[in-house]
């Protein structure tokens, strides 16, 4: 409901902004810098036009507040969390702790985004790793704030204290910065037909739990 209603009055005021260039440039700009005053300003003063997606807007915003504290504080609370990966990952892990890569421009995220629902499947990726929220795990976790408001950025550009996009909660993200170590009885869990380096496998069962048909 929320995700779809932001989704329609973000099509709504790009439309808008299209209509001007110089606007849009200047929201667009503020977008790419994360200067989310600037570019709430913009938006807002656009949306504020049509008072209809305006209390949309609001409660969406209210929705999101909601959500993200409910987040928290069941992450903070839970026994699991969890991660699906490629297998080239595979490899990042076999040192024992959480490490982003390296983007083509050198730089890194750094931060691993886990999420707290069990049920959250991404089909093109062909291992899941299950997480024992220990004591360090749960001291890491930096909780992400969903929002209503535009938040667009490359994948690659993302760090750790970035918000999200509302149409982006049904991920449930936690982030847990680089170095965070992979705790013990944590399991990684391949699904059928995944190719994987059996030296890899190897590499992680002796700190790990690797389990599948090609484990």
């Amino acid at each position: 409901g929320a995700r779809r209603a932001v989704q329609e009055y973000e099509d709504t005021v790009d439309q808008k902004y299209f209509g001007s260039g110089e606007v849009f440039g200047k929201y667009e700009a503020a977008q790419v810098r994360k200067d989310w005053t600037e570019s709430d300003r913009l938006f807002l003063d656009v949306l504020a036009g049509n008072r209809s997606e305006y209390r949309r807007f609001i409660d969406s915003e209210e929705t999101m507040c909601a959500f993200s504290a409910w987040l928290c504080g069941t992450a903070l609370g839970a026994d699991w969390a969890y991660r699906w990966i490629d297998p080239p990952e595979l490899e990042s892990c076999t040192g024992g702790t959480f490490e982003s890569r390296i983007e083509e421009d050198g730089a890194r995220r750094g931060f691993k985004a886990l999420t707290v629902n069990p049920e959250l499947r991404f089909k093109e990726r062909k291992i899941r790793i299950r997480v024992p929220v220990d004591g360090t795990i749960r001291g890491s976790i930096r909780c992400v704030q969903y929002t209503a408001l535009p938040r667009r950025m490359l994948e690659s550009d993302e760090r750790i204290d970035d918000p999200k996009e509302a149409r982006h909660a049904v991920e449930s993200e936690i982030r847990v910065p680089d170095g965070t170590p992979i705790p013990p009885g944590a399991e990684f869990v391949l699904m059928p037909d995944t190719r994987v380096d059996r030296v890899l496998t190897k590499e992680l069962r002796r700190r790990y739990k690797v389990t599948g048909p090609d484990a």
